[in-house]
This record gives structure tokens, sequence and C-alpha cells, in this order.
């Protein structure tokens, strides 16, 4: 194992100069803070893994490996004390086909009331996964600062819903949802009937102890309220290997757990056999590296705090992800139309992301799992770029 300090993830690792979505979207000048991946250096234990795997030299069918299933498991029992039974599990090859097939699933099981809801802002994939499956969306608008749950939840009209898609912690506000507040979700969701469907991608990026995320299966009151709920887990943003491609939907209801099954054994690829072998050594043996990138964003964060504070620009606070949320509405009347994302990208030549996309307008998301100095750059960048507005 290597020594995960400051110099380990200050390593540059030449992202420019490969594949990379993040680094070869916009021009070499700029500096990309967009997309949701991290310009740190996989843990040794994880390289080693896919090395020895690699270094066998013959890669046909793999099977799901349960080896890597049990790692989950174990995982989730020790760090949560969230007891997942190994029957709930069915592979995915990524979060993103997990919230189609939650999608797909209200169409088929509730015709008569599949319309979703969905929180705002969120990660624009759970929008797309409605329109793509032609449910119909129930947005319910997030409060960005203090208490995120709409006033009045509980009066909220449901006729014609079926589900509600979570996202916890929630991305991009960076919110981790506390037990009141998932409790109050949970008791909506059982007055209503509603399946309920929680992205927990983020879990293992909570920024502050003692606060901890809360798996909102690990909440159930009754066997049959955990039987409405389905959670999607992945080592993909925790340990950063999204390119791997492994995720997990833990769905403890027989009936929609062979939907899902039917769909992954017909409908989407399965798991790679790389992605089995680092998700197995992520949940075994990432535990160092995590919590050594943890203080190492924790660091980054206050850069960017310190730069909304200077410049007037509310931020949500960061609990949990490392994606931060800017607050660029005051910028509207001296950008003269153009988007906060758009002018960070012409004249500072910094790529983020535009708020419009989760469903806010005038606010730009921030990844700040960069190398500190880099961040520093791209932060002066910006603040050259708002002295020109003055």
């Amino acid at each position: 194992m290597g020594a995960y300090d400051t110099a380990y993830f200050d390593r540059p690792i030449g992202r420019d100069r490969s594949d990379s979505v993040k680094w070869t979207q916009f021009g070499p000048d700029v500096i990309p803070l967009w997309i949701a991946d991290m310009d740190f250096p996989a843990c040794d234990e994880i390289v080693q893994a896919l090395t020895a795997r690699a270094q066998e030299g013959c890669y046909g069918y793999a099977r799901d490996s349960q080896a890597a299933i049990q790692a989950m498991i174990d995982y989730h029992r020790r760090l949560y004390g969230w007891e997942i039974d190994p029957d709930w599990v069915v592979p995915q090859p990524g979060v993103v086909t997990a919230l189609n097939l939650f999608c797909r699933l209200l169409r088929d099981v509730r015709p008569d009331r599949s319309d979703v809801f969905i929180n705002e802002p969120v990660y624009h994939h759970f929008m797309s996964a409605a329109q793509l499956q032609h449910v119909r969306e129930r947005r319910l608008a997030l409060r960005p600062f203090g208490e995120p749950l709409p006033e009045g939840l509980e009066s909220i009209d449901a006729r014609g819903a079926g589900g509600w898609m979570l996202c916890n912690p929630q991305n991009p506000l960076g919110h981790l949802w506390t037990r009141a507040e998932l409790t109050r979700i949970l008791d909506y969701a059982a007055a209503h009937d509603l399946l309920l469907a929680s992205d927990e991608i983020h879990g293992g990026l909570v920024l502050d102890a003692p606060h901890a995320y809360l798996p909102l299966l690990s909440l159930a009151r009754s066997d049959a309220e955990r039987r409405r709920l389905i959670a999607f887990v992945a080592p993909s943003k925790t340990w950063n290997v999204p390119g791997l491609g492994c995720a997990f939907a833990i769905v403890p209801d027989p009936a929609l757990r062979e939907h899902f099954t039917r769909n992954y054994d017909q409908l989407i690829p399965a798991v790679n056999l790389f992605g089995w072998v680092g998700a197995e050594a992520a949940y075994r043996h990432g535990e160092p590296w995590r919590l050594a990138m943890l203080a190492y964003l924790r660091r980054n964060r206050a850069l960017l705090e310190a730069f909304a504070e200077a410049h007037g620009l509310p931020l949500c606070r960061l609990e949990a992800t490392y994606l931060g949320f800017l607050d660029c509405r005051a910028l509207a009347p001296t950008l003269g139309g153009e988007s906060p994302r758009d002018f960070f990208l012409r004249v500072a030549k910094v790529a983020l992301h535009d708020g419009a996309i989760f469903g806010s307008p005038g606010w730009v998301r921030i990844n700040i799992a960069t190398h500190t100095d880099l961040l520093r750059r791209a932060l002066d960048r910006m603040a050259d770029a708002l002295a020109t507005l003055a």
C-alpha cells in the first residue's frame, strides 16, 4: 500500500493526454472542473488487483462475482450497520442504467400511476431517465439553503404518481440528508404507496465526521416498507473508478427484483470482469485511501468557500460529494444574457457544469476533486474574470 498523503493526491497523471471525457471535451487551455470524476490516481490496491487480473491474459465471459458482492455487503455492514441480504442484489453496469430500469418498472407495474417525483435541482440523468422511459416527471423544488424539503410536503397531491427518485447524498446541493428528513420522505411515500428509489452513489463522500450517510433502506420500519424501497450503490464515485462500470441495485421485493433481473439478463450488458475486480478491491482494501482523499477534499473545499465569500457568491454547504454548487444569479445584470457557465468558460477558461442542466439556471457546479494547485489556479482565473465585470 502506498503512502496516501498530500503528495500522493498532488501527483499529476496526465489526463489531458488520455481519452478522459473530462479533459478532452474542451481545449488545452481550459481547466476542466465539470464532470464528476476525480483527478487522483486510484488506490494502489485497486491498481494491483486490476494489473494481476490483466496479466492472466485471458478475458473470456465472467460470472457475477460473488466475492465482490460479498465485499460490498460487508463494507456497508461495517461502516453503516446496513444489513443487505445477498438475494436482494442485482448487478448493474452503472447507476444511470438502474435509474432507467426503475422508470421502466414504474411504467410496467403501475401503468395507471407511473408519474415519478424528482427533487430539483438534481443530477440530470434523473430527468432523462423519466423522459427516455416515457414516464411523467413531477418535480419537487428543493431549497438550496437550510431545510431542503419543500414546506407543505405532506399536502402535495400524489394522484397519478407511483414512485419517487431520491439522490442520497444530494447532487448537486451537496446536502447530507438527516434522519428526520429521510423519515419525512418515508412517511410521505408510505401515505401514498410510492415506490422509492434512492441513488446512493455518493454515500462514501461525507466530508465532516461525525455526520454519516444514512442508507435509506436501513431506516425501513417494517418489512412492508422495506419492500417498497430500492437503493443503488457503486464504488465508482468514492474510489474514482466510474470507467470500470460496476454498480448494484438493492431490491428487497422479489417481484420488483425479478423485473430488474430480467432486464439485466436480457436487455443491458453485464458487469465486465475488470469492474468486478476493481469493486472487490475497493470495498475490501480502499478505506485508507478513502479517508486520506476526504482529508484532501476538505482542504480544497476551504479554498472554494473562501472564493465564494470573497466574491459574494452564495455556496451551498458542501457536506457530501466533491461538487460545490455556486449561486451566480446576482451576476445576471452584468452578463448580458450569457450564462455564468459560458462566461467562466469564455473569460476564465474554466469549464464548470451549468446549473440549468440540473434545474437551476444561474448556478454553476464546480468539481473540487482535483489537485489543490490546479483548483487554486482555476479560482484565481475566475476571480480575474469577475473583476472584468466591475
